[in-house]
């Protein structure tokens, strides 16, 4: 996502845009407004620019002489419990409340911190300002405290764009601070002079991208990281260099930011919100999608149990038509199949049951005993009339060797119950 810089000043706005890369980030475009004092051209240019197709992230760079600075000696190091620390050490030694101030730190070279701070009021309406306009800022901060980014890597350097100067050694910072508006190159090298004697170093040059100051060379002084993001372009350079620092801060997680506590960028928490609530919402319709297809499987599932479990006991009933309560159909004729696999005709009887029932044709409804002793096979059945048992009888001694059907007697609807006996072929006595 790209960043856009806002530096709002009293006099001037200057619109930059970077987008980030690895290592840094690269420029892209910006626009530079003179400011008269009304509020209703400001908010027309910023609307302007929020017009501008695409995500950002928006940071409000003020000038540093609109906040208050203050170096402390503290038994920490981690900056972030420095930062929640500032109000209480800080607590009766400012002019507003520490409740109605907003803080953040900067460690320096020598170990101490540098405290940072504004009023809250004032940055809530600036806040607003922009968020009227459609690019409400998810951090505010000075340019001054990011400077690091140009400075070079090695050598004691003082950094200055006329409104402030920075001090660092070897790319750490040791001096910050805000000029006085109108100062000149004197005033400039009294503060040089007065840290040099403060801080016990010699700054071997003052890197300036004053606006008075010539382009020439900055380039070369400065961090190689500068002129890479502007393309070597010096002037662009020479005039966004603050911006540049910002945004690299910004991307790697370093920068200042002055909106914490109540001021805390919140729009950017809730479009995450907002997203994972849209991922939430379909992973649990997946998660429906995929009960509801477990539902449909194991309905189908148990409709094909069913109309095999039913399949079975008509089988069952089939195979077995003198029991009436079957505990375990599937057991019964699985037990029963083993008994005949047991016995001494088990190469035939499976054979000749299965011919068996092929014989009985239509006339025969079922048979409800049945008994292998042997050769000898001795049957009782049911027949739809008298000539269907004998015709029986004759389809049977194919099978089955002295075929004969005794025992036929009448029923009131015109059946017959028999009894059959015969020997099978093809096995040994």
């Amino acid at each position: 996502m790209d960043i856009l810089i806002v530096a709002l000043k009293r006099d001037e706005l200057t619109l930059a845009s970077f987008r980030p890369k690895r290592g840094g980030v690269s420029f892209l475009a910006a626009e530079r407004h003179p400011l008269a004092g009304d509020e209703q051209e400001l908010t027309r240019l910023l609307e302007a620019a929020a017009r501008v197709p695409g995500e950002r992230r928006v940071v409000l760079a003020l000038p540093a002489s609109q906040l208050f600075m203050r170096e402390l000696e503290l038994p920490l190091t981690d900056r972030a419990k420095v930062r929640e620390l500032l109000p209480l050490e800080l607590k009766g030694e400012t002019a507003l409340d520490t409740d109605d101030l907003s803080f953040d730190a900067l460690q320096l070279a020598t170990g101490r911190f540098l405290a940072v701070w504004g009023r809250s009021k004032e940055i809530q309406e600036k806040i607003e300002l922009l968020k009227g306009a459609g690019l409400e800022p998810e951090a505010v901060t000075a340019s001054l405290y990011h400077w690091e980014k140009i400075a070079p890597a090695a050598g004691t350097v003082a950094v200055t764009d006329g409104d402030a100067l920075a001090a660092y050694r070897d790319a750490k910072p040791i001096y910050l601070r805000a000029l006085r508006p109108g100062s000149g190159d004197t005033e400039l090298e009294r503060t040089v002079a007065a840290l040099e004697v403060a801080h016990g170093v010699k700054v071997e040059r003052t890197i300036s991208f004053a606006r008075t100051s010539p382009e020439r060379g900055v380039l070369a002084q400065a961090r190689p990281a500068l002129a890479e993001a502007f393309a070597d372009d010096a002037h662009a350079a020479h005039d966004l260099a603050g911006a540049y620092a910002v945004a690299a801060s910004l991307a790697d997680g370093s920068l200042l930011n002055l909106r914490r506590g109540a001021l805390a960028y919140t729009a950017g928490t809730q479009k995450l919100y907002r997203k994972l609530r849209l991922t939430a919402g379909l992973a649990a319709a997946v998660i429906l999608l995929v009960f509801a297809e477990s539902g449909v499987r194991f309905a189908l599932a148990k409709r094909d149990l069913s109309s095999l479990d039913k399949s079975i006991q008509v089988i069952y009933k089939d195979v077995f038509p003198g029991r009436k309560k079957p505990v375990d159909e599937v057991a019964e004729v699985r037990a029963e199949i083993r008994k005949l696999e047991g016995a001494k005709v088990s190469s035939n009887t499976l054979k000749f049951f299965k011919e068996l029932a092929i014989a009985k044709g239509d006339g025969v409804t079922g048979f409800y005993e049945t008994e292998l002793d042997g050769a000898e096979v001795r049957l009782k059945g049911e027949a739809r009339s008298f000539q269907a048992a004998n015709d029986f009888k004759g389809r049977a001694a194919a099978l089955v060797d002295g075929a004969e059907v005794t025992d036929i007697k009448s029923r009131p609807d015109g059946s017959v119950t028999f009894s059959f006996r015969g020997k099978l072929k093809g096995v040994a006595q």
